[in-house]
């Protein structure tokens, strides 16, 4: 299949999420935002980024421990739903919404696996006003994060190349010492996730993906992983935060100029034999 037939059709099996999701969280009166590369080709593009061929959303915290509860409930059956309970094989803190329509490759670490196409779904958190305290929260959570990635290691995707030097170091501190053998993973998991919640996501002045991919730039106002306002994105009007340039500033900088032709590049996906 040639490289732009496929990203049709992988966009396309992406659309199909979306729009399950949305319903979902419609009938649900459950809180939902564009957020990442889908929102900046919603408001770049009027859609997907041309050479993108995912979209990530994310749920406040309480609508997200709703919609993980409820959601299976509303799925057909070429439909699945993989948290971090209900699958002891699914390694992933946030949840993903699988379609099985078609089937990929999916390179994890050392190991590969046969998976539906499918969409992140990211818990939104929150974060105190005060910065110390901001800083501590941040801190540890992910102090508990790297404790728990300790007993996952062999599942760690190691050729990213925008991984920080010290996620790096500490990778392979513990790919030599095999210091996850130590830790209970499924403690270490549920620590992670209380702290994570230590923050009221409606209470609090600041929010962050913490399973982001920009790190710091994660954490911003409130308002700009809040609110309420709607954008189109292939046709659909779909929720985005209110403050959504801001937020857009705050991970891209200048999100409207387009990158340089030679990194315009789709994701290397390898669609199963059925």
């Amino acid at each position: 299949m040639e490289q732009s037939a496929q990203l049709k059709l992988l966009q396309g099996i992406e659309l199909e999420n979306l729009r399950m999701l949305m319903e979902i969280c419609e009938k649900n009166h459950l809180r939902y935002y564009l957020i990442g590369g889908s929102l900046l080709g919603a408001m770049r593009h009027g859609g997907f980024i041309p050479w993108d061929d995912d979209i990530d959303v994310g749920l406040p915290r309480p609508d997200y421990n709703r919609f993980v509860k409820i959601a299976k409930d509303y799925l057909p059956a070429h439909m699945d739903i993989k948290t971090m309970t209900s699958d002891p094989n699914y390694k992933c803190y946030f949840t993903r919404l699988i379609n099985n329509k078609k089937k990929i490759y999916w390179d994890h670490g050392q190991y590969t696996a046969v998976i539906g196409v499918w969409m992140d779904v990211f818990p939104l958190d929150g974060l105190p006003e005060n910065q110390l305290l901001r800083k501590l929260q941040v801190f540890r959570v992910k102090l508990n994060k790297a404790l728990y990635k300790f007993t996952q290691i062999d599942y760690v995707t190691t050729n990213r190349t925008n991984r920080p030097l010290s996620e790096r170091v500490l990778i392979r501190f513990a790919q030599l010492t095999h210091i996850g053998r130590l830790l209970n993973a499924d403690k270490r998991l549920k620590k992670l996730d209380r702290a994570l919640q230590r923050y009221d996501y409606d209470a609090s002045a600041y929010a962050w993906n913490f399973s982001g991919c920009y790190g710091k730039r994660e954490i911003v106002p409130h308002i700009q992983l809040g609110g309420s306002r709607t954008a189109e994105f292939e046709g659909m009007q779909v929720s985005i935060p209110e403050a959504a340039e801001d937020y857009l500033t705050s991970i891209y900088g200048d999100y409207m100029k387009l990158p340089p032709e030679d990194q315009r590049k789709s994701h290397e996906v390898r669609f199963a034999e059925e």
